[in-house]
């Protein structure tokens, strides 16, 4: 009997911690291109992202947020599919294609094959859920015109989500930083429409 209950309890042992196993399970997450209505065909237009950089703590798998005291948690459960700096490389790109209706936008792992004609540099400096509960993107970013090598932005914009998100809410947050560059992407084309 007592070899009978030391078995029943090693087995229910291996299944508790499959059980903890599956629970603890690491889940990865994208930052995905958001979806706009048709944009007019404007195949004549082409851009390069020359580069787009992000600060040393967030390029790193672990999603980051930040405490009221100033302090960085790594979430060890939750991670990037990718490196974050790639993929919202591609993101951005495909954003300012959907945008601006033109499959010319160059990036470092793609260049185009002739010379842009606007060249945009992005620095992130700030791109997570905070202490306050919202994502924030801070960036700083230059688009230069390519033929008058005339400096047409150089700025630095702040956006927030329009909601708190839980700080267990990793999906939530992930889903406001792809709508964040989403903004942000909005704010570059609508520079470049105006400038032509």
């Amino acid at each position: 009997m007592k070899a009978f209950n030391l078995a029943s309890f090693v087995v229910m042992l291996v299944l508790l911690a499959g059980c903890s196993s599956s629970v603890d399970a690491v889940r990865y997450y994208l930052i995905e291109p958001v979806s706009v209505a048709g944009a007019t065909n404007r195949g004549d237009m082409s851009i390069e992202i020359v580069d787009l950089e992000v600060p040393q703590y967030l390029d790193r798998l672990q999603i980051s947020s930040r405490r009221p005291d100033s302090q960085l948690v790594f979430a060890s459960a939750h991670q990037w599919g990718e490196s974050l700096r790639k993929n919202l490389t591609r993101a951005l790109a495909r954003n300012l294609t959907n945008l601006l209706g033109t499959a010319a936008i160059g990036t470092p792992a793609n260049r185009l094959s002739s010379l842009p004609a606007y060249r945009l540099t992005v620095y992130i400096e700030r791109f997570e859920r905070g202490a306050d509960g919202y994502v924030h993107l801070l960036v700083r970013w230059q688009l230069i015109h390519r033929e008058t090598s005339e400096t047409i932005t150089n700025s630095s914009n702040e956006y927030i989500s329009e909601r708190r998100i839980d700080s267990p809410d990793f999906a939530g947050t992930v889903f406001a930083m792809s709508e964040l560059l989403g903004e942000f992407s909005q704010t570059i084309a609508q520079r470049i429409e105006e400038s032509q």
